[in-house]
């Protein structure tokens, strides 16, 4: 596996306290997307909100394609999503060039939509309506996940320090949790009373100062393979675009991570810095920040995020010590930013943090909890589960 932090505690925050497994089937992880935008009802552009289990959205597209007569590529969609799920997303279809050419709203389409998709198996069509253009990634508010882990048990109080969380956090929340996972007599199986302590105290640290925005382990492929044939194109190897797009995708988030790394051990992982570029949680707008102190308050409220880099040749740059640690990550790739714009790849920031919204969990059986929470888009349910958790590996 390629050198990357992808979990809290590979950043050098606290070890998770409890160890469960996810994705032991597909309904232990169900996602639903949440649309940027509603489609208007009237486009040349088809528009269907599928719900399927056991397919990646790679085998959906394919599918749709098959059954409307048009190439993969020409299916939009706003996001991935994994295999090993229960997923309900929107896709759109180019009517001009499918097999449904022609067909308007005052036609009633559902009998004609649903008799092409008789030959796909496994999807379940849940709305359709039209719109003028093709959904395209990132046209998403972000998702809701249902998520059942199973398995659990307590990890070693080794990692369980008051650094998980900035100071003034620690004292309600990580020395309780190293008390009870020392005191005497504690089995591996957690007890119901003080799971539930566990569990309320790092929701409530969550919730008062975000969680790292880490790319997860999905993001570069199966043991690293993506980022390293990114790395290969920048070297000058052929590919086709979507290839390229991964790729180069998988490249920037490596850096992305690492940055959030160089971020902690600088003491600024929860904090602004002077020269910052901040995003606005509400509308996703960028502005500098000269002195970090006047916007500290707004970072802690969620009201903005510090950013980081995606590089490439549109995105903007902060300065003074926040520059610094960007330069730092580069440095690490052993790459520099031309490389990025000579690639072609567009660039952006990405928020440094970001805060769950409707975080809760529930104790179903012994040895299970199901968390429910929403993430806007691009940020990784894995990501936030590491607070909690050292996950079991995941079944492909």
């Amino acid at each position: 596996m390629i050198d990357v932090p992808l979990r809290p505690s590979d950043l050098g925050l606290s070890s998770p306290p409890l160890s469960g497994a996810i994705k032991q089937k597909p309904e232990d992880f169900q996602v639903t997307e949440v649309p940027l935008y509603p489609p208007s009802g009237q486009g040349e552009f088809l528009y269907l909100q599928i719900c399927r289990a056991g397919m990646n959205t790679g085998d959906v597209l394919a599918d749709l394609g098959r059954a409307f007569h048009v190439l993969p590529e020409e299916v939009g969609y706003a996001g991935l999503k994994d295999r090993q799920s229960v997923s309900t997303q929107w896709f759109s279809i180019p009517l001009n060039r499918s097999s449904l050419k022609g067909l308007s709203p005052d036609q009633d389409p559902e009998d004609k939509v649903n008799r092409c998709l008789q030959s796909c198996s496994g999807l379940d069509l849940l709305d359709s309506s039209f719109h003028t253009n093709s959904l395209r990634r990132g046209h998403l508010k972000g998702n809701r996940f249902s998520i059942l882990v199973r398995n659990l048990s307590w990890n070693d109080s080794q990692g369980a320090s008051p650094s998980a969380f900035p100071a003034g956090n620690e004292g309600h929340a990580s020395s309780r949790i190293a008390a009870e996972l020392e005191r005497p007599g504690l089995q591996r199986e957690p007890h119901r009373d003080a799971l539930q302590k566990v569990l309320e105290d790092i929701s409530l640290n969550i919730a008062s100062s975000g969680m790292p925005n880490l790319f997860g382990a999905q993001r570069f492929g199966q043991n690293g393979s993506t980022f390293e044939q990114g790395l290969q194109f920048m070297d000058g190897r052929k590919t086709r675009k979507w290839m390229l797009d991964l790729g180069m995708s998988a490249v920037q988030s490596y850096v992305f991570n690492h940055y959030l790394r160089f971020r902690h051990e600088a003491g600024a992982l929860f904090r602004m810095l002077d020269g910052d570029l901040a995003m606005k949680a509400e509308s996703g707008g960028i502005f500098k920040v000269p002195v970090a102190a006047e916007e500290q308050a707004r970072l802690q409220t969620a009201e903005i995020s510090y950013t980081g880099p995606m590089f490439g040749k549109k995105m903007r740059s902060p300065e003074g010590p926040a520059l610094e640690l960007e330069e730092r990550a580069l440095e690490f790739l052993k790459r520099d930013r031309q490389d990025f714009v000579r690639m072609k790849v567009p660039g952006a920031r990405r928020a440094g943090l970001v805060f769950p919204e409707n975080l809760q969990w529930t104790l179903d059986e012994p040895q299970q909890v199901r968390f429910e929470f929403f993430l806007p888009a691009g940020s990784y349910a894995t990501v936030l589960l590491g607070h909690y958790l050292n996950l079991e590996p995941e079944l492909e």
